[in-house]
C-alpha cells in the first residue's frame, strides 16, 4: 500500500475533468453544508438574548454555531492547526454559505427529492452511531440547504463560464516552465505480511525474470492493487515518500526492487515503464491548463456574487464574540466600544 500525492488534473477523461473543475470550484466556496453537520445536538440552542458573533442581514449566529461549522471543516488543515488565520478563512466560507442559500430561496431554487434521499442513506453518523429523531431533521435540512445552493451556484453564478483554446494556448506559452514534467515511472507492488514469504517471492521472480510479477502480486499481496496485478500506476518524482522513491527510480525498467520494510510490511516494486523528464507538449497540458483556467475564471465568479450579496444584505463580524481574533478584510468587522 502507497499513499501517494496526485497532481490534480492527471490521467482523467476530459468529461470528467469538467465535472471535476466545476466541483473543485464548488469546495472552494465551502458549501456542502450535508458534510458541514457533525452528527451531534448543539450544546446550547441559540436564543433571543444571544450574543451575536456574526449578523447577515436580519439573522444572528453565535459562537456556538460557528465551533461547530469550524470543528467540521478543521479537518481539512491538520498540519496547520486552528489557527486565527485558519478560523477566520473558515468564517468567511460560513458567510458566503449563508448568503448564497438566501439567494437561492430568493431565486426559488427547489431541489430533487431523490437526491437528498441519496444523501441521507446512511441513518447514522460517521461513528456509526445511530441518530436520533432531532438529528435526522437537522441533517436533513443541512442537506436540502447544500443542494440548493449548490444548484444555485451552478445554475445562476458559473453556468455559462468557458475557456477557449486560444486561452489555453496563450497561458501554456507564457508559463512553459510549469510544464517540465518530471521522470515517471510506472509502478507494481507486491505487499506482504511475513518477511519468509516474500523471499520466497523474491526466488520466484528471480527465476522467471520477474515475468510472473503480476501473477504472484494476484496471488500473494495485500495491497487493494492485488486485483490488478499489483498495478499501482503512474508517478513523478516526488509523489512518493522519499524512502520508496529513492528505491524505485534508480530501477531500470523491467527491474524488480529488493524487499523494502514500511509500517505496511514487506513491499516489493517493479518498474514497467520509465518517461524521463520533458517539457510537456500543448497537447498533453491542455487539460490541465483548461481546469485551472475554468477553476479560477469560477472563483472569481462566485467571489463577485457574494461580493453583491453582500451589499444586499448587511453583514456584521463582532470580533469580541467571536472566540479568535479575526484575520480577514472580506467582510466588515464591527469596532467594539469599551462601556
Amino acid at each position: 500500500m502507497v499513499r501517494r500525492r496526485i497532481p490534480p488534473g492527471r490521467d482523467m477523461p476530459r468529461e470528467a475533468r469538467t465535472v471535476a473543475a466545476a466541483a473543485a470550484a464548488w469546495l472552494l466556496v465551502n458549501l456542502a453544508a450535508c458534510r458541514l453537520w457533525d452528527g451531534k445536538p448543539p450544546a446550547q440552542e441559540e436564543t433571543a438574548d444571544l450574543r451575536a458573533a456574526v449578523r447577515i442581514g436580519d439573522a444572528a449566529f453565535g459562537a456556538p454555531e460557528l465551533e461547530r461549522f469550524f470543528k467540521s471543516r478543521m479537518a481539512e488543515f491538520p498540519l496547520q492547526g486552528e489557527t486565527d488565520e485558519i478560523r477566520s478563512a473558515l468564517l468567511e466560507s460560513f458567510i458566503e454559505q449563508k448568503l448564497l442559500l438566501s439567494a437561492a430561496g430568493q431565486r426559488g431554487v427547489t431541489i430533487d427529492e431523490g437526491a437528498v434521499r441519496r444523501s441521507l442513506a446512511s441513518p447514522a453518523d460517521e461513528t456509526g452511531r445511530r441518530l436520533s429523531t432531532d438529528e435526522e431533521a437537522r441533517r436533513r435540512r443541512s442537506v436540502e440547504e447544500s443542494l440548493k445552493v449548490e444548484r444555485f451556484v451552478s445554475e445562476y453564478v458559473i453556468k455559462n463560464l468557458r475557456v477557449s483554446e486560444e486561452e489555453c494556448q496563450e497561458y501554456y506559452q507564457e508559463h512553459l516552465a510549469d510544464f517540465i514534467r518530471n521522470d515517471v515511472v510506472h509502478v507494481r507492488e507486491i505487499l506482504v505480511d511475513d518477511l519468509a514469504q516474500a523471499e520466497k517471492i523474491q526466488a520466484s521472480l528471480k527465476a522467471n525474470r520477474n515475468r510472473n510479477f503480476a501473477e504472484l502480486a494476484r496471488l500473494y499481496s495485500k495491497a487493494p492493487t492485488s486485483v490488478r496485478g499489483g498495478d499501482l500506476g503512474r508517478f513523478q518524482r516526488g509523489e512518493l515518500p522519499g524512502s520508496l522513491e529513492r528505491a524505485i527510480f534508480r530501477l531500470a525498467p523491467g527491474t524488480a526492487s529488493r524487499t523494502i520494510t514500511t509500517e505496511f510490511g514487506y513491499h516489493i516494486f517493479l518498474v514497467e515503464e520509465r518517461i524521463p523528464a520533458h517539457q510537456q507538449k500543448f497537447f498533453e497540458a491542455r487539460r490541465e491548463i483548461e481546469d485551472k483556467l475554468l477553476l479560477e475564471r469560477q472563483r472569481s465568479a462566485i467571489d463577485k456574487e457574494v461580493a453583491y450579496l453582500a451589499q444586499q444584505t448587511p453583514v456584521e463580524i463582532h470580533p469580541a464574540n467571536l472566540g479568535f481574533r479575526y484575520t480577514g478584510t472580506r467582510f466588515p468587522a464591527q469596532r467594539e466600544v469599551n462601556p
